[in-house]
């Protein structure tokens, strides 16, 4: 018998994770699996959907709306009354009915949110902004000396507002981030990728309040309001540096 057992460093060690019970950083869940996992996949998956999704809506409102208010006429009623109609839809309520209809895919999702905000409330402010920069003198002179349309929109216009883009920009990345925890925490997730609504809807399904087990919903909860004002704040910053009005606040 002594020879059949392994000696030393081969011996295999089990160790029992009982159900609920806090394990490691972050606990176990309702299977015995680490959250710490769960929670290291949640933060890249939820800021590229925020990120990309910031980067389609509002970079493509921006140059929609330098078109429009330069063009003016048909065009520009016509990109003005595409935004009332997209300000009327419910967006939380067309996504759920893509993803009980159609697909719960996240990339599915972020093609969605992107149509969907292209001509959102920033097309107004936006271009009420291109309204006022649109009758600068060097405009006129590019104008007087033959510059076409779009050579006057994209290296004229549309450069001269980008620094307003971009504090917009940062501010909007935690609302596309909550949007995608929303649609997981309606268990509209996708199936494949863990993200941080998903540990949300996993801990509600399962009861953890009621079982004791808060570090299960608290976690991701403060890791989403992290996020917000991490953003909020070099968003604000931001806005202070590039809107001189706002620097003697």
């Amino acid at each position: 018998m002594e020879g059949l057992m392994p000696e030393g460093d081969e011996l295999h060690r089990a160790e029992l994770v009982v159900y609920g019970e806090v394990h490691g950083l972050a606990g176990t869940d309702h299977r015995r699996r680490d959250l710490t996992v769960a929670l290291r996949w949640g933060a890249p998956i939820g800021l590229i959907f925020g990120v990309l999704a910031a980067i389609g809506a509002q970079l493509s409102t921006f140059v929609l709306a330098g078109i429009g208010t330069w063009f003016g006429g048909r065009l520009d009623a016509l990109f003005h009354r595409l935004t009332e109609i997209t300000m009327i839809l419910p967006l939380l309520a067309v996504l759920i009915m893509v993803g009980h209809f159609y697909s719960r895919s996240i990339w599915v999702m972020l093609g969605m949110v992107i149509l969907l905000n292209v001509f959102s409330a920033s097309m107004k402010v936006m271009r009420a902004m291109f309204l006022q920069a649109k009758e600068s003198p060097y405009l006129e002179a590019a104008q007087a000396y033959g510059a076409g349309n779009f050579r006057i929109i994209f290296r004229y216009l549309l450069p001269r507002m980008t620094p307003i883009l971009l504090p917009q920009f940062v501010l909007v990345i935690p609302t596309f981030v909550f949007l995608e925890a929303t649609l997981a925490v309606l268990g509209l997730g996708d199936p494949i990728l863990p993200t941080w609504g998903k540990v949300i809807f996993d801990a509600r399904v399962n009861d953890a309040l009621y079982m004791g087990n808060y570090y299960w919903m608290v976690q991701p909860a403060v890791l989403l309001m992290m996020i917000g004002i991490s953003f909020s704040l070099v968003g604000y910053t931001l806005d202070r540096i590039f809107n001189p009005r706002l620097r003697n606040l």
